[in-house]
């Protein structure tokens, strides 16, 4: 697709197509496709943002892009899933977020969601761009507006915080200097006796700025320093959580997918014994949730993914290694502070330690990096590389795997190395790096183990 990615659309604020004519036309595009979808005269679209100060002027360009025909519900500063969820609860025909997610504040993009307060399908995404491609608004600012902030944030903190649930000892919540910051020591100050939060001063410019899910450093130090029994990091828009041990340690994201589904095969909360999760998820996982009776669905990354394939499944649990995890009982979107809140209750009940949660799940080795690209050229197009990747593939043997593929949220290629033998796994990325590299120019790479 042309503009959107596995996450909406996202991009550098000021460039094509994060620029206030693209999104005036955005929204003129949405609601000529939301009033055809349901066929429709009128339209009621609930709009938030992370906080981006580049936000506020594309929800002006918005605005402008709408006609008389709709109304848009403005909740202003808001977590993703708490937008979707006034979408849901106001009976909205769709749902808007501004926000770039992870990435740094020089960009922002937009996710979009049904009234069901489900991500768009691809097919869908694929005829509003059809729609995009040809859409000159034109349109002078005609649509109402009505604030709805308060009663969006209120009702969706009123979600945990109705729930009865108490937590003892000292939580640390990294936000990011995002959309959670006001939300998560709203919520948790209800549940847990002592609450301390970092990034939570957001001034337009720093979000995910050393702070958040990005950058798990911070949190860790702060554990260590107060004696905290876990850590939660949001990234900036809050549907990705990132979850530090009480020694600072991260605990790996398909730990916390194998765990959480073990937790709710015990509870009977599994009926159909499926879970969701993609591509990336380590080969660890499907072997040790196979030991319990659980099997798991593979799927394309993104979130939105995960989704659909939970649907088409019957699944009540699923999500990504990087920490979008989805409980359909409660969200058909990743929800940082419902997936914490999730695991601190079930770590309570077992009255253990986050760190014990890790004995159980040994996951393979696997290592990857990341190198910055300026255009995304077919990775079959690009000479030699398909024959490296296979070459290096056919060295980690059976068990072994190699995935390289675009980021469809940034310009970077990723490429993860996977097999039962560390040793392998380290000189087939080393190898991998090198041959890259001299195809693309020595670039911005980074190396990240697990």
């Amino acid at each position: 697709m042309k503009y959107f990615g596995t996450d909406g659309i996202r991009g550098k604020f000021g460039e094509f197509p994060i620029s206030g004519e693209f999104f005036e036309n955005l929204a003129h595009s949405i609601e000529k496709f939301f009033l055809e979808k349901y066929s429709k005269r009128t339209l009621t679209v609930c709009i938030g943002m992370d906080t981006r100060a580049s936000g506020i002027q594309l929800f002006q360009s918005l605005l402008c892009g709408f006609s008389k025909a709709t109304k848009v519900l403005d909740c202003g500063i808001l977590p993703t899933p708490a937008v979707a969820e006034a979408t849901i609860f106001t009976k909205s025909d769709a749902g808007m977020v501004i926000t770039a997610s992870h990435n740094p504040s020089s960009d922002n993009g937009v996710k979009i969601f049904t009234t069901a307060g489900e991500k768009l399908t691809v097919e869908w995404e694929n005829e509003l761009e059809e729609i995009v491609e040809n859409a000159r608004s034109g349109a002078e600012r005609e649509c109402e507006v009505v604030d709805i902030h308060e009663m969006a944030e209120k009702h969706y903190c009123a979600k945990f915080t109705n729930s009865g649930i108490s937590l003892d000892g000292t939580i640390v919540l990294d936000s990011a200097n995002g959309a959670t910051s006001r939300v998560a020591k709203r919520i948790f100050g209800e549940l847990a006796k002592n609450v301390i939060q970092i990034g939570d001063a957001p001034n337009g410019h720093n979000i995910n700025d050393g702070y958040g899910s990005e950058h798990p450093e911070t949190l860790a130090a702060t554990i260590k320093k107060v004696g905290a029994f876990v850590g939660i990091a949001s990234d900036g828009d809050g549907d990705r959580v990132v979850i530090l041990d009480e020694n600072g340690e991260k605990i790996d994201g398909d730990v916390l997918i194998g765990t959480i589904a073990a937790h709710m095969v015990e509870c009977g909360e599994l009926a159909n014994g499926k879970i969701v999760a993609t591509i990336q998820s380590n080969r660890g996982l499907d072997r040790y949730l196979k030991t319990i009776g659980v099997s798991v669905i593979r799927c394309a990354i993104g979130d939105r993914n995960v989704y659909q394939e939970m649907l088409k499944n019957d699944c009540y649990f699923g999500g990504e290694s990087s920490g979008h995890l989805i409980f359909r009982k409660f969200s058909p979107i990743g929800d940082s502070i419902t997936a914490a809140i999730y695991l601190l209750t079930m770590a309570a009940r077992k009255n253990i330690k986050l760190s014990k949660l890790k004995t159980n799940i040994a996951l393979l080795p696997q290592k990857s990096f990341n190198i910055a690209v300026s255009d995304k050229v077919p990775i079959s197009e690009i000479k030699g590389l398909g024959d490296d990747v296979e070459r290096e593939r056919q060295t980690l043997g059976p068990g072994g795997r190699i995935i390289a593929r675009y980021s469809g949220t940034e310009p970077k290629l990723r490429v993860t190395v996977e097999s039962d033998d560390v040793e392998e796994v380290d000189h087939a990325w080393e190898r991998l790096q090198k041959s890259i590299l001299t195809r693309f120019g020595e670039n911005d790479i980074s190396a990240t183990i697990s």
